[in-house]
């Protein structure tokens, strides 16, 4: 009888110890995966974007940007130039996607020049931002592109309003449905309740400029969508 009792409690012991092991291991799968999923991320862009290599837990690497950190939207954006992650050289968008092929490239631009510029001509915009989708799709045709919306900028912005940012933004989301790409709208996650970025959000006097908060959570919504950019994969 004793014996039995014994089996029994050293069974319940060895039962109650496997189930949180379980369950950390489960939880820890579940982070492995989603960070799996950012490294998987390569990001396209003008200054906003470019700053995410100080500003951002991402590898710089993962970050493509001109050598200026900015980045025009205008009759030239085929042939601007950025800086190679794996050589360190200078060279088109297209060059270096053909020879990277990234699995998610994932584009924000139109601060640098373009929203402001282009603000009555909506299909001007249109047209140097589809040049440069059309560039990279016929450079690395399996690459997932994701339009990632212009942020939102602060009340102390001189220059960009985000009247101007929300026309711009209408015109991205236009784009990837025409073109069946995955838009991503960050409108919400930065803004304050009138609509302006965010203070904490805010890194500098321009109004423009983001802080390492404001990348974080930009990523956390970009995790929040892992499906809806997965399901644009061929």
């Amino acid at each position: 009888m004793q014996d039995k009792c014994n089996r029994i409690f050293l069974f319940l012991a060895v039962l109650v110890l496997l189930l949180p092991i379980g369950g950390c291991r489960a939880k820890a799968a579940e982070v492995n995966e989603t960070q799996d999923f950012l490294s998987e991320l390569t990001f396209l862009g003008d200054s906003i974007t470019a700053h995410m290599q100080q500003r951002s837990p991402l590898s710089p690497k993962q970050i493509w940007a001109t050598k200026e950190r900015y980045l025009n939207l205008d009759s030239r954006i085929t042939y601007a130039r950025i800086v190679a992650p794996d050589t360190g050289n200078e060279e088109t968008i297209a060059s270096v996607a053909a020879r990277l092929q990234p699995r998610y490239l994932v584009i924000t631009l139109g601060v640098d020049y373009g929203v402001y510029y282009y603000r009555d001509k909506p299909q001007t915009f249109r047209l140097y931002y589809e040049k440069l989708i059309s560039a990279i799709e016929k450079a690395s045709p399996n690459t997932v592109i994701v339009l990632q919306s212009i942020f939102p900028v602060a009340q102390s912005s001189a220059v960009i309003t985000n009247e101007m940012i929300a026309k711009a933004n209408a015109v991205i989301a236009n784009i990837a449905e025409d073109r069946g790409l995955c838009f991503i709208d960050q409108t919400a996650v930065l803004s304050d309740p009138n609509g302006y970025l965010r203070p904490e959000y805010c890194y500098s006097d321009d109004g423009i400029h983001l802080t390492a908060k404001a990348y974080d959570a930009i990523l956390e919504h970009l995790k929040a969508n892992e499906t809806r950019i997965k399901e644009k994969q061929s």
